[in-house]
């Protein structure tokens, strides 16, 4: 297979950092491992992260009783969401065991095990028939694809006709290859077991290469900057929380990478070498 993912550091990443997220970005009670959106009527990052699953869901026009492919669904808060607030039938995919049983866990204790159902499978080689699906739905997963366009044929095979895919996610934004530019975001994307984002512009060719019709984009970066600055505040002291359980061998070389991704992630901002963007196009 030519698409290619780094399945193992993927999944020890997740594996391992899943109480980072825990910890400081309130996973077990929003079940979010994005960025969250933040508008004027935001009070605080609980409330940014459940926005981000309905401006998603808005951008997307996602429909009450879709079938929907979450793509790298994480410990199920999309699939939890879309199950609850449209009705839909969802199927979340991931490369990580672990997260498949808290997935299980949290439909569970919300009442959604009848409308959502979670595997181990890599979205870019997915096991389901073609024309299955009127959504493909992905927040910060399309990220770890080593080449965008073998998820977005992936998500083109298995659409319905008329279905469409719909991407959230960090692209890049002109950095020059072998720049110093282009070493910072290399060690910001290494750090979350990320190969590198694609560039906006090349993206957006690409997704209509593909053959969806109808594409739209939005730059969102603007909605996420408090989550930017909230992550480097943690900088300073996640460094030293956890190179301190590092020494009590209570956390891995992963988490430790992951506490150096806050500063990275903000550094690059303040150059403007990364964009957050919307996508979504129709077969």
């Amino acid at each position: 297979m030519a698409s290619s993912l780094n399945v193992q550091e993927i999944i020890d990443y997740y594996d391992h950092c899943q109480v980072d997220y825990e910890q400081f970005w309130h996973l077990n009670a929003r079940m979010c491992m994005h960025y969250g959106y933040w508008d004027d009527a935001t009070p605080n990052l609980r409330t940014a992260l459940a926005n981000m699953n309905e401006r998603v869901a808005e951008f997307g026009g996602v429909k009450r009783g879709d079938y929907i492919l979450d793509a790298g669904c994480g410990v199920g808060g999309s699939s939890i969401f879309l199950a609850q607030q449209f009705d839909c039938n969802v199927k979340g995919i991931t490369l990580s065991a672990k997260q498949v049983d808290q997935c299980n866990a949290n439909a569970s204790a919300h009442g959604v095990s009848h409308k959502t159902f979670f595997e181990c499978q890599n979205y870019l080689e997915t096991s389901f028939p073609d024309n299955s699906f009127d959504v493909v739905w992905a927040i910060e997963s399309v990220c770890y694809a080593h080449d965008k366009i073998d998820f977005l044929n992936e998500a083109y095979r298995i659409l319905k006709p008329g279905g469409k895919v719909i991407v959230a996610d960090f692209f890049s934004n002109n950095v020059e290859p072998n720049s110093t530019d282009a070493v910072l975001m290399d060690k910001w994307t290494r750090t979350w077991a990320i190969n590198a984002y694609a560039d906006v512009d090349n993206f957006w060719e690409i997704i209509q290469i593909a053959g969806f019709r109808e594409p739209k984009r939005s730059d969102i970066t603007p909605k996420v900057v408090k989550s930017i600055r909230r992550l480097y505040y943690l900088f300073y002291p996640g460094i030293v929380y956890m190179y301190g359980k590092y020494a009590l061998g209570l956390r891995s070389r992963q988490n430790l990478l992951n506490a150096w991704s806050t500063g990275y992630q903000y550094k690059a901002y303040r150059k403007d070498l990364w964009r957050y963007m919307l996508f979504s196009g129709t077969k």
